[in-house]
């Protein structure tokens, strides 16, 4: 079932709100990697869990895709406001917001979906990203 974009506006930090509110043109982008990144994550591992290297995978490639997308910095900012829930526990934050900087610098080879992907896998597997539940 898919939500309505009130509930999904709902469901963002106080800090994506902000984002989104000065860079309302990058949304469908925002949306568009996310969606594309649990769909991989699925075809690769199965499911899209928690604290795993699915996760792991997940956070590098959506924020490699953004950072492809809407430049750099911005992809930045925004994986970091994602990251800024004041209930998301401290282990969990540093985690995503390592994997989210792996994601960052393979994103700025401007590759197409399946190198960044490939990319991201080869950097899971190199021991690159951090995960907390093997």
């Amino acid at each position: 079932m898919s939500t309505s974009a009130y509930q999904q506006w709902m469901h963002l930090t106080d800090a994506e709100k902000k984002y989104l509110t000065s860079h309302p043109h990058h949304a469908f982008a925002i949306r568009a990697a996310k969606d594309k990144a649990f769909a991989e994550t699925v075809t690769r591992f199965s499911r899209n869990g928690r604290n795993d290297k699915s996760d792991a995978f997940r956070h590098c490639y959506w924020t490699a895709l953004l950072a492809r997308d809407i430049g750099h910095a911005n992809a930045q900012r925004f994986t970091t406001a994602h990251e800024s829930d004041p209930n998301n526990p401290a282990n969990e934050k540093s985690m995503d917001l390592h994997n989210n900087a792996v994601g960052l610098s393979i994103g700025l080879s401007m590759a197409d979906d399946a190198k960044l992907s490939q990319q991201c896998m080869n950097a899971l597997l190199a021991g690159r990203l951090q995960v907390i539940t093997p």
